[in-house]
């Protein structure tokens, strides 16, 4: 039972960091910290404990135990680098954001990007959304979903300005951050829905530079929740009608106990004959600890590379690698209990599956250092501008991908994965419609009086 202990253990100190927190009266539901804690119990304590046996079958108890004792330093090391003072120190020298807040622009802006994401969702209909042939030019255009979600947060803030309220911004706001969580609950997509909730709380109460109450912050839990396991619950249904009337159906039929199965503490319904449980983050990490770099090579952190090379198109460089994959799929024919094949895709790995394939333990160690150091720069430097609208919205549509660094084929994938493509555009173009001519650096007097 000696794997188990590590596992208690990595409970024990999550558990201690946020009792600390509450202590401290230094706890905020918006600090990155939480959500990448959110991912991490999922992956390392959830399905640590729930898949044990199977774990231990298939890869031996030397090599669980190894995982869960490395699972456990590694969050030991991630707060102790979060928890230190370099995070404020880099965001007190980054550029100051715009004080001011064009409600024209966001009047531009938003409803180009409300009906693209209507249309990404198949609202107006068209291509792969009616079943029909999708070009590759359509295809692309309909990457971008959560460009709905990016112009719903800019009504939220707009509405919300302390300053200056605008009453029907903030209402269709509303109106269309639930109307795409809606969709993507009906489209059986968990983290699109999932996000839209989290988005949509953030964009609220930062936007009057207040905090959700404890009652709030355990009804969007449980909202969280709930969005997950329906959206999960419809795509494998196999009982109701695809329509909307077999939606509602299904809601009728729901049962609540199903987020258990969602959140991988309780065996998922019969319907499907088990095969393994590799395809999920935690096994996908057993795997890599035990194939690379024993049966497969490590990929030195070539995957990072698309953090670049991402945002170079094809039309100007047709035969650009996606680097790093080809280590991925090879580790994964190599270690697999199936067989797999070049074509193999989509299980992630988490990010010690990810930090392992990196380069193991050393790699493990650099990475979270790097992200610990990130999240908590762009933390403080939220703090550090609260009452700046442009960083409210900035933040709300972006603080979530704490949780996406856990539980993807890697700690970047939310970089160079569509999130970035919706979001940071209307990020820059918003930044340079609201800055003044001087640049500024470093904090105003206010702001920096503010943050104490």
């Amino acid at each position: 039972m000696d794997d188990q202990q590590y596992v208690y253990a990595t409970a024990a100190v999550i558990g201690l960091y946020f009792c600390w927190q509450v202590a401290r009266k230094r706890f905020d539901p918006f600090d990155p910290v939480w959500l990448f804690f959110v991912g991490y119990v999922q992956v390392y304590i959830i399905q640590a404990l729930s898949y044990r046996e199977w774990a231990v079958s298939v890869r031996g108890a030397e090599l669980v135990t190894a995982a869960n004792q490395r699972a456990l330093w590694a969050i030991v090391w991630f707060l102790a680098v979060y928890s230190l003072g370099a995070g404020r120190i880099v965001a007190r020298r980054l550029p100051t954001p715009p004080r001011k807040w064009s409600n024209t622009a966001v009047s531009l802006l938003s409803p180009v990007l409300i009906v693209w994401g209507l249309f990404c969702a198949g609202v107006f209909g068209g291509g792969a959304a009616n079943g029909e042939f999708q070009s590759a030019e359509e295809t692309l255009l309909r990457s971008f979903p959560y460009v709905l979600m990016v112009g719903s947060v800019m009504l939220i803030v707009s509405g919300r300005r302390i300053a200056a309220p605008q009453p029907a911004f903030l209402a269709a706001g509303l109106f269309f951050a639930f109307t795409y969580m809606a969709m993507w609950i009906f489209n059986g997509k968990r983290s699109p829905a999932l996000i839209g909730v989290l988005a949509t709380v953030c964009a609220y109460y930062s936007s009057h530079m207040k905090r959700p109450s404890w009652g709030t912050l355990s009804v969007t839990a449980f909202v969280g929740m709930l969005v997950v396991a329906v959206a999960i619950g419809w795509r494998n249904d196999r009982s109701h009608d695809r329509s909307a009337s077999g939606f509602v159906q299904f809601l009728g039929d729901f049962e609540v106990s199903k987020i258990l199965e969602s959140l991988d503490i309780t065996d998922e319904d019969a319907t499907f004959e088990f095969v393994s449980y590799e395809t999920k983050e935690y096994g996908g990490y057993l795997l890599m600890l035990d194939t690379v770099p024993m049966k497969s090579d490590y990929d030195g952190g070539a995957n990072y590379l698309r953090m670049f090379s991402t945002f170079i198109p094809r039309i100007l460089w047709p035969t650009k690698p996606l680097y790093g994959r080809k280590q991925w799929v090879d580790a994964w024919i190599a270690g697999s209990e199936l067989e797999r094949d070049e074509d193999f895709t989509s299980p992630a790995i988490g990010i010690l599956g990810a930090t392992q394939l990196n380069g193991g333990a050393p790699a493990t160690v650099l990475v979270l250092a790097i992200l610990a150091l990130l999240l908590r720069s762009s933390y403080e430097y939220f703090r550090l501008h609260a009452d700046s609208s442009w960083v409210q919205f900035c933040w709300s549509i972006t603080f979530f991908n704490a949780w996406f660094m856990i539980v993807g084929d890697d700690p970047m994938t939310w970089f160079y994965f569509n999130w970035s493509f919706a979001s940071l555009p209307a990020i820059v173009i918003l930044w340079f419609a609201n800055k003044g001519p001087d640049p500024g650096w470093g904090p105003s007097a206010a702001t920096a009086a503010a943050a104490g």
